[in-house]
């Protein structure tokens, strides 16, 4: 596997060891944080249900699973870690609807080019997210019969050889907490991928449902959209969160 070196001597400030009680190691002490930024400096809005960076420990080879580093909705990631060692930074092996440069893939299924970074005491990092698409200008509103939550928004294509989105999600969560772990979602498949104005909605029953949120009498909604892209089942690429206001709550069952 081809990587990238990295030597980080970087003092470690306002961290104390702290000794185990009960045996000879000391807790993890370095943070390794940062953010994934658009080639615009703006903050890429990722799927926090899904795993992106795989780090693995020099001595302990890839059979041990290696550490899933998990990014959060906003873009930001940080991790624990013990200081002095070895760790390889690779990326989660699978097909992603982004490119980043520090990242290159190998190929064939084999996963992206590593970055080896000796740990002695706290790094941020950045790294670059190449999108295949863009999404823009979400606009939330209720249906006229004030039976859907609907969603349109613009998508413009990044990449001339980006695999076709074939459909669009919409999810309704009760929280600023929003990604693909949220089961209260609705799928609609797109028809003509060369749309720039798309649209998804999701039945506002749906949010009333005991089956995603138990009496749920809310008059607001946080939702976010994504979009799946041909031969990439997994991971999706989504819009900010937004709140929509106002939801009607007449005819919802009675509390037992």
């Amino acid at each position: 596997m081809k990587i990238k070196y990295f030597a980080l001597a970087l003092a470690l400030v306002g961290v104390s060891l702290t000794s185990c009680e009960y045996d000879n190691y000391d807790a993890p002490s370095a943070e390794f944080s940062g953010r994934l930024l658009t080639a615009d400096g703006e903050p890429f809005l990722y799927d926090a249900n899904r795993t992106l960076f795989k780090l693995y420990q020099s001595g302990f080879g890839k059979e041990d699973g290696g550490i899933n580093m998990n990014v959060a909705n906003d873009g930001t990631f940080k991790q624990l870690l013990f200081t002095d060692n070895d760790y390889e930074l690779t990326l989660i092996n699978q097909k992603l609807p982004f490119d980043m440069p520090d990242f290159p893939s190998l190929g064939d299924g084999q996963g992206y080019e590593s970055i080896l970074y000796n740990i002695t005491g706290n790094v941020t990092r950045d790294f670059i997210v190449e999108p295949y698409y863009e999404i823009s200008n979400l606009q939330l509103a209720l249906s006229e019969n004030e039976r859907n939550i609907e969603a349109t928004f613009n998508v413009t294509k990044l990449k001339d050889d980006a695999p076709d989105i074939i459909s669009t999600k919409l999810y309704v969560s009760t929280s600023t907490i929003v990604d693909s772990g949220i089961s209260c979602m609705r799928s609609r498949n797109v028809s003509d991928p060369t749309e720039t104005t798309m649209t998804a909605s999701i039945p506002l029953s749906y949010y009333r449902d005991k089956q995603y949120y138990i009496n749920n009498f809310r008059t607001y909604a946080y939702c976010r959209v994504a979009i799946e892209l041909d031969g990439i089942p997994d991971y999706f690429l989504f819009s900010e969160i937004q709140k929509i206001e106002n939801l009607p709550v007449t005819n919802l069952p009675e509390l037992p």
